[in-house]
């Protein structure tokens, strides 16, 4: 008798600690995590670092509720955040769902993890995956590998020692009611959170200090007795290109499948380069890039396909965003090259090649590993 209560005195200190253990885990932890990323996925304001396949459903979803674009997206992203912050709130005050919801959530993002593991590693290799982010916590996320470990951590500790966190003598109603106070809070934090504001970081815009040359008197020059008759040039007016605009969105979300047969200069994009391409774009057939300096698909398709003299003139378009820790040399030397203006979040997966005819795109290609639509982009047309 004296073995046994010996053992269930031991055994009693160990089962308090797992337990006080399991509702740190479930009901501070994981809450707090699942806040956190909301609140960083607010600040940043850039549905593009969403989870890959989130993202690709909110864009499958585009024009519901009858938004569109960057309406839709930027109420997608809010509705995505007060979610998670509705329930971090119903695990923080409902003791008796806290444990399901928990499991239920990390369990979600565990299967996000393993997808975009397994894509990017079969697409790009496992170099690519640990240089990628999830997500999870936008822009400023972890690699998925280093993310699934913690939130595997989290959902084994939520399993494992959460067991006594659905005991308590609240009620229902009083738990529910608390959940429902910080639900409407997060909600709306989420939708009360002013759109980050934007400022273009103009380079032309940085004036050098002034630098007075030393006074030369030329010596003087007596002008020809014969004046010739003047002569007046032609007046050219070059095509026009969009004007810098007043406003600046927080992000720009081109939907390519409408620009097709549409001027390139109407897009409200090629207001942000850093300088009008040149007037002949407007005439003749030229090929357009979108790409970023640190994109190994953008370098092997320059590689391929624009090294050397080019068949045709081509207008390459950077997007400001990249690492340059990361950056690849430019292979291409007969190329115009411009950049978009850093300050919005251009949410668009490069490479992006285009076709036009006399400012006009006639074709594009999003999918640089299809190589038949990326070959009649280049080489199609008249």
């Amino acid at each position: 008798m004296a073995a046994t209560h010996d053992s269930t005195s031991s055994a009693a200190p160990v089962g308090a600690l797992c337990s006080r253990l399991g509702f740190v885990i479930t009901r501070l932890a994981v809450p707090t995590w699942i806040c956190a990323g909301a609140i960083t996925k607010l600040v940043e304001n850039d549905p593009r670092n969403l989870p890959k396949p989130i993202f690709d459903a909110v864009r499958a979803l585009d024009g519901t509720f009858g938004l569109q674009g960057v309406d839709w997206m930027d109420f997608a992203l809010r509705s995505i955040c007060g979610i998670e912050f509705m329930i971090a709130g119903m695990i923080l005050c409902m003791p008796r769902l806290a444990r399901p919801l928990a499991t239920a959530v990390l369990a979600l993002f565990c299967v996000i993890l393993l997808w975009l593991i397994g894509t990017g590693w079969a697409k790009d290799g496992f170099e690519a995956v640990l240089k990628g982010s999830c997500g999870c916590f936008g822009k400023s996320g972890m690699n998925p590998l280093y993310m699934l470990l913690i939130d595997g951590a989290l959902l084994t500790g939520v399993v494992v020692l959460g067991k006594g966190c659905g005991r308590s003598h609240r009620s229902w109603r009083a738990g529910g009611a608390r959940a429902a106070i910080v639900a409407a809070v997060g909600i709306a934090v989420a939708f009360g959170m002013p759109a980050r504001a934007v400022q273009l970081e103009d380079p032309t815009s940085v004036t050098p200090p002034a630098v007075t040359p030393p006074a030369v008197t030329p010596p003087a020059v007596t002008p020809p007795a014969v004046t010739p008759p003047a002569v007046t040039p032609p007046a050219v007016t070059p095509p026009a290109w969009p004007a810098r605009p007043s406003q600046v969105q927080p992000y720009y979300l081109p939907d390519f499948a409408t620009w097709v047969g549409k001027p390139l200069a109407s897009q409200p994009e090629m207001a942000l380069l850093d300088a009008p391409p040149p007037t002949t774009i407007s005439s003749g057939t030229w090929i357009v890039m979108l790409y970023r300096a640190d994109c190994e698909h953008c370098h092997q398709v320059l590689e391929s396909h624009f090294v050397g003299s080019l068949k045709r003139p081509a207008l390459l378009i950077g997007i400001p965003d990249h690492d340059p820790a990361n950056e690849q040399p430019m292979p291409c030397t007969e190329c115009t090259i411009r950049t978009f203006l850093k300050g919005p979040n251009y949410v668009v997966q490069t490479p992006v090649v285009m076709r036009m005819k006399d400012g006009v795109i006639e074709a594009i290609c999003t999918d640089p590993e299809d190589e038949v639509s990326l070959v009649d982009v280049l080489e199609g047309g008249s």
